[in-house]
C-alpha cells in the first residue's frame, strides 16, 4: 500500500515537472515553457563578433543590438502560432530579406522582418562558428525546402521532414557535429532552447 502511494505521488510530480504525453503525441509543458522564456530574457545581448559592422546596443528603445541581417543568424520569437509548437518558432536568417523556416505547410522561406512582424524576437549565434560557416548552416537549410513539417517533436533525429527548431538543430549537427538541444524537453528541441543553451550566444532582443 505504501508503495502504491510513493508510486503515485511520484507519478503526479511527473507530470508537473516533465513534458507530457496525450494522445500519442508530445506536447510541451507550458509551465515549463514560461519559466525557461524568463531565461531566455534575462540573457545578455552582446555585438555579434562574427560581424565587424555590430554594436551591443541600437537606437531603439524597443530592443538590444541590431537587428540581424547576417546569413547563417538564428532567429526564435516566443510568440504563439496556432497548432505548432507551443510558445516559440525559429527560422533561420538565407539573405537581409529572406528566412528560412518550417511551419505547419513544410519548409519554406520567410520575409527577414521579424523585428517588425513579431512582437518577440530573439537573433541568436553559435560561439564555435565562423560567418562563413554559419551561411553554410543557412545553405543546408535551404535545401530542405519542400520537405513536410514533422509533428512528431521527439523524433528530431529524422531529415525527411522538420519542425522549425528541428531544422535548425539539424544544420548545425550535421554539419559540425554542434548539438543545439539542452535536454529539457526529453529528445524533442524547443525554440526557447536555441538561446539558453550554453553554445549560442544572443546578439539582438526586442
Amino acid at each position: 500500500m505504501k508503495l502504491f502511494k510513493f508510486l503515485l505521488v511520484l507519478l503526479v510530480v511527473l507530470s508537473l515537472c516533465v513534458p507530457v504525453l496525450a494522445n500519442d503525441q508530445f506536447t510541451f509543458n507550458e509551465n515549463e515553457l514560461l519559466k525557461d522564456w524568463e531565461k531566455a530574457d534575462a540573457t545578455t545581448v552582446r555585438a555579434d563578433h562574427k560581424n565587424l559592422n555590430d554594436f551591443a546596443c541600437s537606437a531603439s528603445t524597443k530592443s538590444f543590438g541590431n537587428y540581424p541581417t547576417r546569413k547563417g543568424v538564428i532567429l526564435v520569437t516566443k510568440d504563439k502560432y496556432k497548432g505548432l509548437i507551443k510558445l516559440g518558432h525559429a527560422a533561420i536568417i538565407w539573405s537581409t530579406s529572406t528566412v528560412v523556416e518550417s511551419h505547419s505547410s513544410g519548409v519554406s522561406t520567410g520575409r527577414n522582418d521579424w523585428n517588425v512582424t513579431r512582437k518577440t524576437c530573439y537573433g541568436v549565434t553559435p560561439y564555435d562558428t565562423n560567418d562563413s560557416e554559419d551561411a553554410q548552416a543557412a545553405n543546408w537549410c535551404y535545401q530542405q525546402i519542400g520537405k513536410p513539417y514533422n509533428f512528431n517533436f521527439l523524433n528530431k533525429r529524422t531529415r525527411d521532414k522538420f519542425y522549425c527548431s528541428q531544422l535548425v538543430y539539424a544544420a548545425y549537427k550535421d554539419l559540425f557535429d554542434l548539438d543545439l538541444d539542452t535536454a529539457s524537453y526529453l529528445t524533442a528541441i524547443h525554440p526557447v532552447e536555441l538561446i539558453n543553451t550554453n553554445k549560442t550566444y544572443t546578439i539582438y532582443e526586442q
